[in-house]
């Protein structure tokens, strides 16, 4: 599938004035990037505008949030009007829909879809404004006139993707993705969920009442209101703010809790646990996740059970993420983060702040990736690359003060510091090295180190 995004603006009117304002987008979901429409001219209003009956196939619109799908928003089948005016900023071609909302209440969403972007308005005395310059109106002409067929690819849209979201009804829906990674919203309903080819194919249950089951291995959900939907090529899971149980199947998964005590299985397969988004739902704190105990303490402050989890991410805040005895991949992301790999050839990745960053045992390759970060070395670390070491501007560290055969920067250069390939290379006597990769030796210093 395809969406199509159209700029424009929503009108909110009381008692045929405008009461609020403001530049919206429409995302317009279409079977494929070749899908067509026509129309047809089956009346006019006052002031001679065309209303217009579609022979589309839009599968879903989206505009600043609101599912233009549900009974209070059905787009193109509400009041549509097509028309061409002149306004001082130029000539646009307008696609409108009007939908009664309420007693001497109604909606208005107006979407360019060819010619002069709309203004930018943001009260009522915008858009009277704008209202005031407008001239004609008239209908569309040539390759846009009514009965022409027109490809949704050739109209005025500011972006298109293969990337779709759907929102769904009450009802029992069927949704179809195709190419792409498309995100799915859970409704009321026994639905399907397919996916398509993409990589990274979410069904989100954040909207559910109750706690969710989800297990993709299986293909099936019991949903937030106890429906059970059908999963099909879904690679990743978001819960709902009880307590879920959700598990993968034998392909890479990736799993957002959110709140609640949720119990997440990756099964097989490279798994990903995700706390970055538990902000956006009101979980500011930092979180906890401890891959070898297999528990997570989430920014609710809520504890998860985690099984057959092999990599982490964190949140902006400040987190702590340990991993296990297999290769892990952490990622810290904002705040001032610890991360260990705690054994084996771990990826970790310290995102922004001023993080402590730990391989331990095992081949590791390390990134503080921005603030003043140090990298602590103890015991058998093995052989670790320090890929991003910045030895100015960051104030960064190599904490050597663990590894007892290193005692001070004379000891270090005379008898643990060599080069390879212009990158240095510290030795500390017992079959462990630190490589720092595009770092010189002529570009270190003591104040690089902690002894």
């Amino acid at each position: 599938m395809t969406t199509f995004t159209f700029s424009g603006a929503r009108v909110d009117f009381v008692d045929g004035e405008p009461s609020s304002v403001s530049n919206v987008e429409v995302q317009v979901t279409v079977p494929n990037a070749s899908s067509t429409f026509t129309y047809s001219i089956i009346g006019r209003d006052d002031d001679g505008v065309a209303f217009i009956d579609m022979n589309d196939d839009v599968l879903q619109a989206i505009s600043g949030g609101v599912n233009l799908n549900n009974p209070s928003f059905n787009f193109l089948s509400d009041e549509t009007i097509l028309t061409q005016v002149t306004w001082s900023g130029g000539t646009s071609v307008i696609l409108g829909v009007t939908f009664e909302t309420g007693d001497n209440t109604d909606t208005e969403f107006y979407f360019v879809i060819d010619g002069a972007a709309l203004p930018q308005v943001s009260s009522p005395a915008d858009w009277n404004a704008f209202d005031a310059t407008i001239s004609g109106p008239s209908d569309p002409a040539g390759a846009l006139a009514a009965g022409q067929v027109i490809a949704w690819s050739s109209l005025a849209t500011t972006s298109s993707t293969e990337d779709d979201e759907f929102y769904g009804t009450a009802g029992r829906d069927t949704f179809n993705g195709g190419a792409g990674d498309d995100f799915f919203v859970s409704s009321d309903g026994r639905d399907t969920y397919n996916g398509g080819s993409g990589s990274f194919d979410q069904v989100a249950f954040t909207n559910d009442p109750s706690g969710v089951t989800a297990h993709l291995g299986k293909g099936t959900a019991t949903d937030g209101w106890g429906k059970t939907d059908t999963l099909k090529s879904i690679e990743a899971l978001r819960g709902s703010a009880h307590d879920d149980k959700l598990t993968g199947n034998g392909k890479a998964n990736y799993f957002r809790g959110i709140e609640g005590n949720d119990t997440i299985n990756g099964g097989k397969g490279q798994d990903e646990v995700r706390y970055d988004r538990d902000e956006r739902y009101g979980g500011e704190d930092g979180v906890t996740v401890n891959l070898a105990k297999g528990f997570a303490i989430d920014g609710f402050g809520d504890r998860d059970t985690l099984k057959s989890i092999e990599r982490a991410r964190g949140s902006e805040s400040a987190d702590k993420l340990l991993g296990n005895g297999g290769g892990n991949r952490l990622m810290g992301l904002g705040g001032n983060d610890t991360l260990s790999g705690k054994g084996g050839d771990d990826l970790i990745l310290g995102g922004a702040g001023r993080d402590k960053i730990l391989g331990d045992g095992g081949n590791d390759e390390l990134f503080g990736e921005g603030g003043a970060d140090r990298f602590i070395f103890k015991g058998a670390f093995g052989d670790d690359t320090v890929s991003d070491f910045e030895t100015a501007g960051r104030k960064e560290k190599i904490d050597l003060s663990g590894v007892n055969s290193i005692r001070s920067f004379r000891d270090l250069k005379n008898n643990h510091l060599s080069e390879e390939d212009g990158n240095a290379v510290i030795s500390d006597g017992n079959g462990n090295t630190i490589t720092l990769d595009g770092v010189g030796i002529a570009d270190l210093s003591g104040n690089d180190f902690i002894f």
